[in-house]
């Protein structure tokens, strides 16, 4: 579970920390207060990228740091694995702590548990600790992909998805080897006759890795050749030969403080140092001396190094410009030479592998397709469930997809990553009416319930401890938030969860409550984050029903709508709320 999470300089934030408990956790406030921030710096520990122009005015740098407590259940397993990946160790004390900074310049660092990571690093954790379904996601449902990957995460088919992802694309690669073989064999021979002069040259030049930087090192040393033996001579006489030499000088001096420590003990450090510079003084003249031997090369060996150096640079122009470069060119060269010089076996092997590379994604086709007609109808048996809950009883929902795959190069044309042919989410809001796709569907708050009935599906499957809903009851009204309420407190019972609302119907089952407030002090403005003790989540359910400076009437009504929350007598959902702390031990295992 997300234990706490630190914010600062992010727009109008300056600083703040949220600490989160277990199970539902609400966070309220006025339009434009900063609520979205919140959003935003845990979209910052997904590993997401943000605008520079999040940091705030007159800071160098914005700064998200959250505190995980992990647990020993399946959940966790895999972020234990990336953390020792990474790391190399595991999660001190059970405790992961991320970190995202950046800059006014948009340049992001990455720290887990206090050492350097990379953007995708972050990402991977992320994905594995933070599930954020926002507004958007409405939009984002109605996309073929978006669809697949939903029905494959409720229904467990997404490792058949894998499989035929990983077929289509062996399938559609034996294809291009094959067209490519039977539609240019002359321009497959003049093409390897060009990679084989290639090769050669590249060859011929014989560069190896970090040869340039040390040619380059050595080419100055040897064109300045005397005056380098002048410095180092001069060096090694300085510190060990000359009748004031450091070594000489130091010798005595430590002779002397070991003396005097003997006597005066608060010098016995002072001795030490003396002692640890003897050594560095040593250990630099016999580096410097080795250095100073090693110059008495061939003469003719700067000419030697002149002609490689001129010889590499002209090889790069050609075949750079990095040494990088080049020897990566060698391998993708070669690499291509090997695939076109009969490395297939010719037209008839590359005939009988596109066969049998079809015949492998046609079984993945139909298999997955078998599974997803399954998956399918368990889908529409739990949104329906979920739908008829949220005052939609009559809706109903049915996933429409091809059922018949194809064979051979059909299959190819037809299908992408996500799947064989079409598949797409259908809905009939009233009866007697037809089935249309959710494209279709104009009414904004049944979209909202229809999309909120497929996350709530979609969380119940989620193995991803902390569950954010922004807003996603935008477009629902009061009638209908005890019921979506009910929905998130289910969610919270196997999961942590922060839902950002406007509704205090929604905001009555909080386990814990928050507000966040824009302020401004000394003419500049401040977006907080508190806390809500019960008496003030009472005046903010009152003030999110009726507005500030609520009537005695409204703040009695906050009270009974938390209560009722807190009953659990809405006929919604027959199971009443569990403890924040017990949901959260749940949440991060």
């Amino acid at each position: 579970m997300l234990q706490s999470l630190h914010v600062r300089d992010l727009a109008l934030v300056d600083t703040t920390e949220i600490r989160f408990d277990g199970g539902l956790n609400v966070l309220s406030g006025e339009t434009g207060g900063g609520k979205s921030l919140v959003v935003t710096a845990l979209k910052l520990l997904r590993g997401e990228r943000v605008p520079a122009s999040l940091v705030r005015r007159g800071a160098d740098e914005l700064r998200v740091d959250g505190e995980f407590a992990l647990g020993t259940g399946p959940r966790t397993a895999p972020i234990r694995e990336l953390v020792r990946e990474v790391c190399g160790v595991e999660p001190e004390g059970g405790v992961l702590v991320l970190t995202r900074i950046v800059d006014a310049g948009g340049r992001s660092r990455v720290r887990i548990d206090g050492r350097p990571a990379t953007l995708q690093n972050l990402r991977q954790l992320g994905g594995h600790l933070i599930e954020i379904h926002g507004q958007g996601d409405t939009r984002a449902l109605m996309r073929p992909e978006m669809q697949a990957e939903t029905l494959d995460a409720v229904g467990g088919t997404g490792a058949l998805r894998g499989e035929f992802a990983a077929a289509l694309t062996a399938a559609r690669k034996a294809c291009e080897r094959l067209d490519e073989a039977t539609g240019a064999e002359r321009d497959r021979l003049a093409r390897i006759e060009f990679l084989r002069f290639q090769l050669q040259e590249m060859d011929q030049v014989g560069l190896e890795e970090g040869e340039l930087d040390q040619l380059d090192n050595e080419h100055q040393v040897l064109a300045h050749l005397d005056r380098m033996r002048d410095w180092l001579a001069t060096t090694v006489d300085a510190l060990s030969e000359s009748e004031s030499s450091a070594a000489d000088s130091l010798a005595r001096a430590g002779r002397a403080l070991d003396d005097a420590a003997s006597i005066d003990r608060e010098l016995e450090g002072a001795a030490e140092l003396v002692t640890e510079a003897r050594a560095a003084v040593a250990e630099a003249t016999r580096t410097v001396q080795s250095r100073l031997d090693a110059l008495d090369l061939d003469p003719q060996r700067l000419g030697a190094v002149e002609d490689r150096l001129a010889a590499l640079r002209s090889a790069l122009k050609r075949f750079g410009p990095t040494e990088a470069d080049f020897l990566t060119q060698r391998e993708e060269v070669a690499a291509e030479l090997d695939r076109l010089d009969g490395g297939e076996g010719g037209p008839e092997a590359l005939e009988r592998a596109v066969r049998e590379a079809l015949d492998v994604l046609g079984k993945a086709a139909r298999k997955l397709v078998r599974a997803r007609k399954k998956a399918g109808a368990a889908l529409v048996a739990a949104i329906e469930r979920e739908l008829e809950d949220l005052a939609m009883p009559h809706t109903r929902f049915r996933v429409a997809m091809d059922e018949e795959v194809g064979e051979g190069r059909a299959l190819l044309e037809n299908s992408t990553s996500h799947g064989p042919g079409q598949l797409d989410f259908e809905v009939r809001i009233n009866p007697g009416e037809p089935f249309h796709s959710m494209r279709e569907t104009a009414s904004g708050g049944e979209m909202a319930r229809i999309v909120l009935a497929v996350k709530k599906c979609l969380a119940d499957q989620d193995r991803v401890p902390f569950v954010v809903f922004d807003e996603i009851d935008a477009e629902i009204g009061g009638r209908l938030g005890l019921k979506v309420g009910h929905k998130l407190r289910d969610v919270a019972a196997h999961h942590q969860v922060l839902i950002v609302t406007h509704l205090p119907q929604v905001a009555a089952f909080a386990d814990a409550h928050f507000k966040v407030a824009k302020e401004v002090r000394d003419g500049r403005t401040f977006s907080t984050v508190t806390r809500l003790g019960s008496k003030e989540s009472d005046r903010e359910l009152a003030a999110m029903s009726a507005g500030d400076g609520a009537e005695t009437e409204a703040l009695a009504e906050a009270r009974r709508l938390r209560k009722r929350a807190r009953g659990g007598s809405d006929k919604g959902s027959e199971k009443g709320p569990e403890k924040g702390v017990d949901k959260g031990a749940e949440a991060a295992g």
